[in-house]
């Protein structure tokens, strides 16, 4: 958290703060912004594999990515893909 507190140019306790009174953890935070990421990348590069989207959100594997993107959309990336269509 404190590397994503000085990026943001906050002291660590404010953003403490905050994702206490949002109701989050930062994990939660984090993850929400990159299946977020995610949904942007699967529709502007509907051709990249998961790995790829995986890696470019920072996720640590495919199978995590995909695990958490169906947990936060209800969709597999595959089956978000072709809801996008």
């Amino acid at each position: 958290m404190p590397n994503v507190a000085d990026e943001l140019h906050i002291p660590r306790y404010q953003l403490s703060a905050w994702l206490k009174q949002q109701g989050m953890t930062y994990s939660t935070w984090m993850t929400n912004l990159r299946i977020d990421e995610a949904k942007r990348v699967i529709t502007a590069h509907p051709d990249w594999n998961n790995e790829a989207i995986a890696n470019h959100c920072g996720f640590s594997d495919r199978t995590y990515f995909q695990k958490k993107f169906k947990e936060k959309t209800g969709l597999s990336p595959s089956d978000y893909i072709e809801s996008m269509r």
